[in-house]
């Protein structure tokens, strides 16, 4: 007959079995916590050493069994940043990603605490200013230096290098080819509604073009019908500031020399400047001197000779964007010195040329339309300041007539 004592240990054999099963049992069920997420290592998947100093298991737990008892013995994406080398593969975190507005090859990165400007039509990377570490314990690497400006400098982005007349700063990369078609109907009326608001009467299209030669150095040629004289304009152009890159303002200088009769005849060289400054995202404000040596009223006959003139005009203007792709336009440019502004010819040019536009942009930002109104039919540099008065016409806002731009870029 068995005795007390040997049934006393054999009952208490038979408790160490149970608790010691039921111990060992927790254990894999913790790893399998690790061994269900789609990002541990696969051959982890079965070792007990990741959570233990103890390749068997049991016993003092390493540091990352005392992240995962802290973290509420879950895996969570703080976690697998801490313990990248148990974690690969699965799907990754994807990175905070923010598309700069206005622009088709933009995008701005956050990885790791910083974040990076990629574009992708100048294939370039740079790095913005640092955001706040989340992690102090570990050693950052050195900002890269940059003036690229960051979300806190607001500015507006324009593709268009024209408002209705005037000329824009903005960027023309090189590479690129803009196409420029404007019309304008100077001798109709916009309230005759039976002339389709002005569109029966006759039009004066001009149409040409731009070339980036580098990022900041372009060229163009640009063309204007008979009734101002059929000249033929070539320019040059530096863009020498961008508010993109950090600076104040944006600043394009200009030269562009024209002659009538489709450049056989009365020549006129003109110098201008365009400086254009940000309101925010969502407005642009444009200064644009312009000095012409030459400058003849558009209505000469293109077989007299008529001495040219100096001209010195004054233009101000601003887009103010509404929605993301649709722009409200204005502008006024002026002759500032009396003899400018042909008294003898015409009714001479009484008024500032002023112009109001609604421009619609694609969603690429590589086409767009602008409806104009405008007391003034030339679209050349030396012309853009000459109002239909020198017809003897209404050059005041009774005078506005209606038009169009149209806009193309291509290549880049």
């Amino acid at each position: 007959m068995m005795s007390c004592n040997q049934l006393k240990l054999i009952i208490i054999a038979g408790l160490i079995i149970i608790l010691g099963r039921g111990v060992v049992r927790s254990y894999p069920d913790y790893l399998k916590v690790y061994a269900n997420d789609p990002q541990s290592r696969p051959e982890l998947r079965t070792k007990c050493a990741v959570c233990h100093t103890s390749p068997q298991g049991g016993g003092t737990r390493n540091s990352f069994g005392n992240a995962f008892e802290r973290a509420g013995l879950k895996i969570t994406p703080e976690l697998r940043g801490q313990f990248p080398d148990l974690f690969s593969g699965g799907t990754a975190q994807l990175p905070a990603v923010e598309f700069v507005e206005g622009s088709s090859s933009e995008a701005i990165v956050e990885i790791d605490g910083r974040r990076y400007l990629i574009d992708t039509r100048a294939k370039s990377v740079r790095a913005l200013a640092q955001v706040k570490d989340t992690k102090p314990d570990v050693p950052s690497s050195p900002v890269i230096a940059t003036t690229s400006r960051t979300e806190n400098d607001n500015f507006y982005i324009t593709k268009e290098q024209r408002l209705v007349n005037l000329p824009t700063a903005a960027p023309i990369a090189g590479g690129s080819l803009w196409i420029d078609f404007n019309h304008r109907f100077p001798f109709g009326r916009p309230t005759n509604a039976a002339g389709l608001f002005g569109l029966d009467a006759m039009a004066l299209p001009s149409f040409g073009g731009l070339y980036g030669l580098t990022d900041r150095l372009h060229v163009g040629i640009y063309r204007s019908p008979g009734d101002l004289g059929r000249p033929i304009q070539l320019l040059a152009g530096f863009r020498f500031l961008g508010e993109e890159k950090g600076d104040p303002f944006s600043a394009t200088a200009r030269v562009a020399f024209e002659g009538r009769d489709n450049i056989q005849r009365q020549f006129a060289t003109s110098f201008e400047l365009t400086v254009a400054r940000s309101i925010g995202r969502q407005a642009q404000l444009y200064l644009v001197p312009t000095f012409t040596l030459g400058d003849r009223p558009f209505n000469t006959d293109l077989t007299a000779q008529v001495e040219g003139r100096r001209a010195f005009a004054l233009g101000i203007g601003g887009a103010l964007r509404i929605v993301p792709s649709v722009n409200l336009l204005a502008e006024a440019n002026y002759r500032l010195n009396a003899t400018s502004r042909y008294p003898e010819v015409g009714g001479g040019i009484r008024r500032p040329v002023v112009g109001f536009g609604i421009q619609k942009e694609s969603q690429s930002r590589r086409h767009a339309f602008t409806l104009t109104l405008s007391n003034g039919p030339g679209t050349t540099t030396s012309q853009r300041s000459q109002t239909r008065g020198i017809y003897g016409a209404d050059d005041g806002l009774r005078g506005l007539t209606i038009g169009f731009n149209l806009s193309r870029r291509f290549f880049k």
